[in-house]
C-alpha cells in the first residue's frame, strides 16, 4: 500500500528538524508538514524542513488549531496523490518515535480497510497521574458514548486508510477537539487495530495543549448537554411544582396535569437548544423532530408511570416534588445516548466515486 506522512505543527521545537531529518524519504510516497500558522520567527525552521528529500510544507499565515492542520494534509494528499492508499499521522513534538510511526504504517498496509492507532500504555508506573486520569476519562466516555473500547483517544500516531479519508476531511472540528470527534465517528464506519508504542514525557514542555480551553472543546457536547439538561429540569420542576399547586386533588390528576403541562413548556426548550447549541450539523429539522416527538412521547409515559407509581409506593408526606426529582434522575443519562445515536445522529458520508466540495 502506497503511504503519505501527515505532520501538524504549530511553533516547532528544537527537536523537530532533526527529528524529521531521520526519516527515510523513501519510507512514504509523499512527507507533509503543515504549518499551522507558526508565524515569521519560525519560516527558517519550515524552509530547511521543505530542502528534506519528499518533503512539502503547507503554510498558511494565522493559526487555526490541529484538526485543521490535519485536514488541510489529508486535502492535498487526496487531491494531489490520489495513488496514496492510506495516510499515517504523528505530531511534530517528539512525541513518537521513527520506529513507531512505520510500525503503524506496516500495520495500515496489512489491514487496508481498519483504522489503525498507535496507543499508549497509561499503566506504566512512569505516567504521570494527571495523564493517567485524563486518559481513563477520555476512554470510559468513550466507551459509553460509542460502545468501543479504546486504550488511548487522544493519541495523534494514527493510520487512516482511503476509505476514512472524506470522514476525516469532513469531520467536525478544527482544535484537539477535531481527533476525537473523527475516532468517535470512524469507529462506526471501519474496524479498529491497536498496537502499543512507546510512550514519551517531557512535562509537556512541547505541547501547546490548554487544559480548561482544550478540554472543553474536546468534551463540549456532554458539557453542553448537561447544562441543557439542567436548565430543562429547573423550567420543568418549575412549571410542575406551580402547577401542583392548583392541580386538582386526587390521584391520577393531581399527578397527570401538572406532569403533563410542565413537559408541554421544558419539551420545545429542550428539543431547540439540543438542536442548535448541542448537536448542530445533524440531519434535517423534520426528521429531528419526529425523532424527539417519538422520544418524547415515550419518556412522557415512562415518566408519568413512575411518578404514579412512587407515588402509590413511598409514604405520603413525600411530596411530588422530590418524587419529580427521583423520576427524571433515573431516565436523565439513558437519554443523552439516545440524543446523539437516535434524534440528533450525524447522517453517514455517502461513498462518492467523485472528490466532495472542500470547505
Amino acid at each position: 500500500m502506497k503511504t503519505a506522512l501527515v505532520i501538524p505543527i504549530y511553533q516547532p521545537c528544537d527537536k523537530a528538524l532533526p527529528f524529521l531529518s531521520t526519516i527515510d524519504p523513501s519510507s512514504f510516497e509523499k512527507i507533509v508538514v503543515v504549518d499551522d500558522g507558526s508565524g515569521e520567527k519560525f519560516k527558517p525552521i519550515f524552509d530547511d524542513i521543505a530542502k528534506l528529500d519528499n518533503f512539502i510544507v503547507l503554510s498558511y499565515p494565522e493559526n487555526h488549531g490541529k484538526g485543521h492542520a490535519l485536514k488541510t494534509g489529508f486535502k492535498y494528499v487526496r487531491d494531489e496523490f490520489p495513488e496514496v492508499k492510506g495516510i499515517v499521522t504523528a505530531d511534530g513534538d517528539g512525541q513518537h518515535t521513527l520506529e513507531d510511526i512505520l510500525r503503524v504504517r506496516d500495520e495500515l498496509s496489512e489491514k487496508e480497510d481498519m483504522l489503525v492507532l498507535g496507543v499508549r500504555d497509561f499503566n506504566s508506573p512512569d505516567t504521570p497521574k494527571r495523564n493517567r486520569f485524563g486518559n481513563r476519562f477520555s476512554s470510559r466516555y468513550f466507551k459509553m458514548s460509542t460502545g468501543v473500547k479504546v486504550a488511548d483517544t487522544q493519541t495523534g500516531l494514527r493510520g487512516i486508510p482511503s476509505n476514512l479519508f472524506e470522514l476525516a476531511i469532513n469531520t467536525v472540528g478544527d482544535r484537539y477537539e477535531y481527533e476525537f470527534n473523527f475516532l468517535s465517528d470512524a469507529v462506526k464506519e471501519a474496524g479498529l487495530s491497536q498496537i502499543t508504542i512507546k510512550t514519551i514525557y517531557d512535562d509537556n514542555a512541547n505541547s501547546h495543549f490548554h487544559p480548561i480551553k482544550d478540554s472543553f472543546r474536546i468534551y463540549k457536547t456532554p458539557i453542553l448537554y448537561i447544562i441543557v439538561a439542567v436548565t430543562s429540569f429547573l423550567i420543568d420542576l418549575g412549571l410542575f411544582t406551580l402547577i401542583s399547586y392548583f392541580a386538582p386533588e386526587g390521584l391520577p390528576l393531581e399527578v397527570i396535569v401538572p406532569y403533563i403541562g410542565a413537559r408541554l413548556v421544558s419539551g420545545p426548550y429542550n428539543f431547540l437548544m439540543n438542536n442548535y447549541i448541542v448537536f448542530p450539523g445533524a440531519e434535517g429539522f423534520g426528521r429531528k423532530l419526529g425523532r424527539y416527538a417519538i422520544v418524547f412521547v415515550l419518556n412522557m409515559c415512562l415518566g408519568l408511570g413512575l411518578l404514579y407509581l412512587f407515588d402509590y409506593v413511598f409514604p405520603k408526606n413525600v411530596g411530588l416534588t422530590i418524587l419529580k426529582i427521583l423520576v427524571e434522575a433515573i431516565i436523565f443519562v439513558v437519554n443523552f445516548f439516545i440524543s446523539k445515536m437516535f434524534i440528533f445522529a450525524k447522517k453517514k458520508l455517502k461513498k462518492a466515486k467523485g472528490k466532495p466540495n472542500e470547505e
